[in-house]
């Protein structure tokens, strides 16, 4: 059962954090101000054939917004998603945060910043410690594929973050400060000019972590030191109906890895340089009177490589290492390309549509890259049509189709329906037979590294298969408010993902491993979400998952059977407007999980239990000199979970699964002008 996995003191923690906001809300309730207040649509982007609002969309879009970043005081994606419902965060030493969503991990998520793909993948994993909130209205998230509208990677889900653009003075700018006492430190400015129909905003920042240790290695930082510079420049145009847009981000980020002693003693240190630089062009807008154009142009550059060092502990020197050679190692990836939508999107008339076309080239090149260089290129096209039969349901079939430079044609189609029972309730199905194409490093890596007087090798494979998947989503919304500024949703959805072909390394063979097409992966589960804001100044949401996993493994070991984890989350914000203060606090239980691995000793599979965890944020904020000034304080991870241990059938630890870094405080302020 649930309750029993969570311990009584973190129980009682959590149920004094509730019952203490309800006092004060029961204090505080005479004072709260009667106006009727309208309540705010989300207006979404992702996978939309224009902006409408989020509860008109046949997606089921989740919206974080830049309040609940504010209140997270989340410096990076990582931090964000942490207590996030049907997500589960890894770390990983020097590759950094991975995510899955639904069970989906890895490379099919698909993360876009403005619709525009992230590149750089490593070992499958974006490295969101690496993906700043500094200049980010909101987050809009698509669980489930959407691979029509994305193509490739978007198999798991979607997280597209919407930068921002607006600004209504001449001259605007802000300043904030963020320290944590872990010694992490984000400084960030932002200053922009409205002249005439042209806005033009400059945004830059620093963060640093003297990274930490939570193992018991004599000399090991398992949360390496970070130092990242970022920069961004926006400039908008207005051109009557249209909107122009030029985007420029610069993302520098040194990471510090220290080694520990080999058996003969000798200590590698290395750092790792990693360079991002991502443009666009993007002119959105009406045309021909209801008809909805967006436009990009994109050029992304993305570059890593690490310098290697002999370190002498007794006089704490580090030398660069004679063997180190940075064309050795140095990575590089680029994409170019063109996106081109229309839409018709006019709730009044009973068919809307979109038809799209996509032509992309990535590229990638080093020494561990076949022939040094390889390239792909993909022309799509794809189309969408909104029906409604009725007046209250609509039916949206869509399908791409794309051609691609290594693996040839590929048809991808989707269904997605929205039933209107009333002004309060909705049901949303959707089918997608989704889609991930093999990646460069799959296709044409060669890699080779040497130990004594063996040479082992791990190359790519130009016959991969395309990963299909066969993915359902089912989702109700009861959504009611009353009297003044009440509300009440109540939000229940199931899923459920069949993918094939699944792109995995083969077993060690003649001290040879290559990519091939084996694995199977499957994932089905459901959650309810319960957001409840009974005044103006008080909102609770809860929520409750449950996600079972199989694959090729538990048909060996298992009988057959999925395994199941649990989640169970709460939010909880209380204003005190007259004295501008606000309370938050997020929880998030993750319940004990379970999968297998490989005993190298015998090639044996042993099943492996990792603990559950619970993890609470609480913050603390106030606004002065109306509301220009912000200044929060608070505290993260506040029963100090680190890394979470991982138990075999035998009962023997077998690893540590780095989650938090333990109990932190921090305080943030934020000056506007």
């Amino acid at each position: 059962m649930f309750y029993k996995l969570v311990t009584m003191r973190d129980l009682s923690l959590s149920l004094g954090c509730i019952l203490l906001i309800f006092n004060l809300l029961s204090a505080q309730k005479q004072e709260i101000d009667t106006t009727k207040t309208e309540q705010l649509k989300e207006v979404v982007v992702t996978a939309q054939y224009t902006p409408q609002s989020e509860k008109n969309a046949i997606y089921k879009v989740n919206v974080v917004n830049s309040k609940t970043i504010q209140a997270k005081a989340a410096n990076n994606l990582r931090e964000l998603l942490q207590q996030e419902l049907n997500f589960e965060l890894s770390q990983n030493s020097v590759f950094g945060t991975s995510i899955e969503l639904q069970g989906i991990s890895k490379e099919n998520i698909k993360i876009l910043i403005d619709g525009v793909p992230v590149i750089g993948r490593l070992n499958g994993i974006i490295d969101l410690n690496q993906i700043s909130l500094s200049n980010i209205e909101r987050v809009e998230i698509i669980e489930g594929p959407v691979s029509v509208f994305y193509g490739t990677d978007a198999m798991g889900g979607v997280i597209n973050l919407i930068t921002k653009k607006e600004q209504q003075k001449t001259l605007e700018g802000n300043a904030s400060s963020y320290y944590e006492d872990i010694n992490a430190l984000n400084i960030n400015g932002k200053i922009g000019y409205k002249f005439n129909k042209n806005t033009l905003q400059i945004n830059g920042g620093y963060y640093h972590f003297d990274g930490l240790s939570t193992n018991d290695a004599p000399r090991n930082l398992n949360w390496e030191e970070r130092n990242q510079h970022f920069g961004n420049v926006m400039y908008h145009r207005e051109l009557g109906s249209l909107n122009l847009i030029f985007n420029s981000n610069v993302n520098n980020e040194k990471l510090i890895s220290i080694g520990e002693p080999d058996r003969r003693g000798n200590i590698l240190d290395k750092d790792y340089y990693t360079r991002r630089i991502d443009n666009y062009l993007n002119l959105k807008g009406k045309v021909l009177g209801n008809k909805f154009v967006d436009l990009t142009v994109s050029y992304l550059d993305y570059q890593r490589y690490h310098n290697t060092f002999d370190v002498d502990p007794l006089a704490s020197k580090r030398i660069r290492a004679k063997s180190d050679n940075r064309d050795d190692n140095i990575v590089k990836f680029n994409y170019g390309g063109v996106k081109a939508q229309l839409g018709k999107n006019k709730l009044s008339d009973k068919i809307n549509y979109a038809i799209g076309t996509d032509i992309n080239v990535e590229s990638t090149e080093g020494a561990r890259i076949r022939n040094n260089k390889q390239s792909i290129t993909s022309t799509i096209f794809y189309s969408s049509v909104n029906y409604k039969l009725v007046h209250n349901f609509e039916i949206q079939p869509a399908v791409r189709y794309t051609y691609n430079s290594s693996y040839g044609s590929l048809l991808s189609p989707a269904l997605n329906t929205k039933l209107k029972i009333d002004e309060h309730n909705k049901i949303r199905f959707s089918y997608a037979r989704g889609f991930r194409a093999p990646s460069l490093k799959e296709l044409f890596l060669d890699f080779r590294i040497s130990a004594g007087p063996v040479t082992y090798i791990i190359s790519g494979n130009e016959n991969l298969e395309v990963e299909k998947s066969h993915s359902f989503n089912l989702q109700y919304t009861f959504h009611k408010t009353f009297h003044t500024a009440g509300s009440l949703a109540i939000e229940p959805s199931v899923f459920y993902n069949d993918i094939n072909n699944l792109i995995a390394l083969s077993e060690l063979e003649n001290f040879n491993r290559n990519y091939i097409n084996i694995n199977k992966f499957k994932s089905l589960g459901g959650k309810i979400d319960v957001t409840y804001h009974p005044v103006e100044a008080f909102s609770i949401k809860t929520g409750f998952s449950i996600i079972g996993r199989f694959n090729q493994f538990n048909e060996n070991f298992d009988t057959n059977k999925y395994l199941y984890s649990p989640e169970f989350a709460t939010n909880i914000n209380y204003q005190l407007k007259k004295q501008q203060v606000d309370f938050t606090v997020y929880y998030k239980f993750s319940g004990k999980r379970e999968g297998f691995f490989i005993d190298n000793t015998d090639d044996s599979l042993v099943k492996t239990t990792r603990a559950s965890f619970n993890n609470l944020n609480a913050t603390v904020s106030k606004s002065f000199l109306k509301k220009n000034l912000r200044a929060s304080i608070g505290v993260k991870n506040a029963f100090d979970v680190t890394d979470i241990e991982t138990v075999n059938e035998a009962g023997q630890a077998h690893a540590r699964d780095m989650q938090l870094w333990g109990r932190s405080f921090f305080i943030k302020t934020t000056l506007n002008f």
